[in-house]
C-alpha cells in the first residue's frame, strides 16, 4: 500500500507560512544549512518560490563563506542597508548554522536525508527553527524533532 506524502510545493508552503508567523517579513534573513549530499539550494530556491506566492517578496543567497564577519559584511548588511520595504533573503549554505554563526538568522532551517540524518540533541539541530527530511526531495517532510 502506498502512503501519502506531500508534493515539495505543499511542504515548502507549509515552512514559508511557519517563518513568515515566526520571523516576519522586514528585511529577514534565514539561514539554510544541512548535512552534506543535500541539495540546499534547491530547498532555498522552492522555499523562496513559496514566499513569493505568498506575496512575500524573497531572494535567494549563497554564502560566500560560513565566516561570521564575511556572512554579516558581504550578505546581511547590504540586504538590510539597500532594501526599503518588506523582504526575506534566504542564504544558503554548509556551515551557517555554526555555532558563532547562527545569531545572524531570524529563522533557520536545517536540511538532512534519511541516510545520514543526526541525532536528536545535536547542537545544530536544536538550533533550527524547523528540521526538513529530504530523502525524497519531491516529497520533503518537515521533522518535528526540534527544539520547540
Amino acid at each position: 500500500m502506498a502512503i501519502w506524502a506531500p508534493q515539495e510545493s505543499a511542504t515548502m508552503r507549509a515552512l514559508a507560512e511557519e517563518l513568515v508567523a515566526q520571523a516576519g517579513v522586514a528585511r529577514t534573513v534565514v539561514g539554510i544549512d544541512g548535512q552534506v549530499g543535500t541539495d540546499l539550494e534547491r530547498v532555498a530556491q522552492a522555499l523562496v518560490h513559496a514566499l513569493n506566492s505568498m506575496e512575500v517578496s524573497a531572494m535567494a543567497a549563497a554564502a560566500p563563506s560560513p565566516d561570521l564577519d564575511t556572512l554579516r559584511r558581504d550578505v546581511v548588511q547590504p540586504f538590510r542597508s539597500t532594501g526599503a520595504g518588506d523582504g526575506v533573503l534566504v542564504v544558503h549554505g554548509h556551515g551557517v548554522l555554526a555555532e558563532g554563526v547562527r545569531a545572524l538568522w531570524r529563522w533557520s532551517l536545517w536540511v538532512e536525508h534519511d541516510d545520514e540524518r543526526l541525532a536528536a540533541r545535536e547542537p545544530v539541530k536544536i538550533a533550527a527553527s524547523a528540521i526538513l527530511d529530504v530523502t525524497d526531495p519531491e516529497h520533503p517532510r518537515r521533522n518535528w524533532n526540534d527544539a520547540c
